[in-house]
């Protein structure tokens, strides 16, 4: 009899991938008896055609090897097909797998991947025809984002990110939104729009907005009025101190969100730039089914 399969879609730009990860999983697996056929991801449609055939073959068991736009790009392909995903955290901030328990050290994500012991569904957010998993915002951090390529993310970590903020910093001003949630229409003047599926950013400690949950059907939506260096300290603190926010607000909770502004702004998802503004949202309830920690 044939040892159980995985498909495992491999980013070779993810941020800490390196050619011996996948001889180091390859020799995991196969010792809790698996077997891990490799797909190095070149384009959506070729990633899309391997899981196809994949499920052809009758193999449903996954395994995404990258950061946060990996594992999104590998979970909107694999939405509303049979599947089981497990995550090997080789991207720049991994906060999937960190909301989701998997540990950052390599042989124990692995362990977790191939035990199969735990899985969770959680909740997509579908924005044209990609899948989000974690955030889609307009403002300073796609502004942030836009310019940033993968090498980049590769070469300095999270400090990639930082030096995007700043950037984005000094280019930054309030615009006006127009936000639909639910069918009620908010309009704002802000430097940010962030809708989010987790109620984190960066790492779960970082708390946007507490009473977020993953899997709830429901996405919030959450808005910075200015960016001044008053409201930038303001903010920092929010994410890592207060429970009481300042500088983060709170506009409301939904599964269908629209988001238009005055200008047209660069839109991020899960990381990386998707779009541009006019947006439109929709909450896909328990989208996809990971393996957890």
């Amino acid at each position: 009899m044939d040892n159980p399969k995985f498909l495992a879609m491999v980013s070779p730009k993810g941020g800490q991938f390196r050619p011996a990860v996948c001889r180091h999983l390859e020799l995991e697996f196969n010792r809790a008896g698996l077997e891990l056929v490799f797909h190095y991801i070149e384009s959506d449609s070729g990633l899309r055609a391997a899981i196809d055939q994949s499920l052809i073959d009758g193999c449903n068991l996954f395994l995404a090897i990258g950061g946060d736009g990996t594992v999104s790009r590998v979970a909107g392909c694999l939405h509303g097909k049979p599947h089981t995903l497990g995550i090997i955290p080789v991207g720049t901030a991994n906060t999937l797998a960190r909301m989701l328990g998997i540990s950052m050290n390599l042989e124990k994500a692995a362990k977790t991947a191939a035990a199969m012991k735990k899985t969770r569904s959680v909740d997509g957010m579908k924005v044209g025809d990609r899948l989000c998993l974690l955030n889609v915002s307009a403002g300073v951090s796609s502004l942030s984002l836009d310019g940033l390529d993968a090498a980049q993310k590769a070469a300095t970590g999270m400090l990639a990110y930082v030096i995007g903020a700043a950037k984005a910093t000094l280019k930054i001003a309030p615009c006006d939104y127009e936000i639909t949630l639910d069918g009620h229409t908010f309009n704002t003047r802000a430097v940010e729009i962030h809708v989010t599926n987790i109620g984190a950013i960066g790492v779960p400690q970082y708390h946007l907005y507490e009473k977020s949950h993953i899997d709830d059907g429901n996405v919030e939506v959450l808005v910075i009025s200015r960016w001044t260096p008053q409201k930038i300290v303001d903010t920092v603190l929010d994410l890592v101190l207060r429970r009481r926010k300042r500088a983060i607000r709170f506009i409301g909770g939904g599964s269908a969100i629209a988001i238009n502004c005055t200008q047209v702004m660069p839109v991020q998802g899960d990381g990386d730039i998707i779009g541009v503004t006019p947006v439109s949202i929709t909450v896909l309830p328990q989208a996809v089914n990971f393996i957890v920690g």
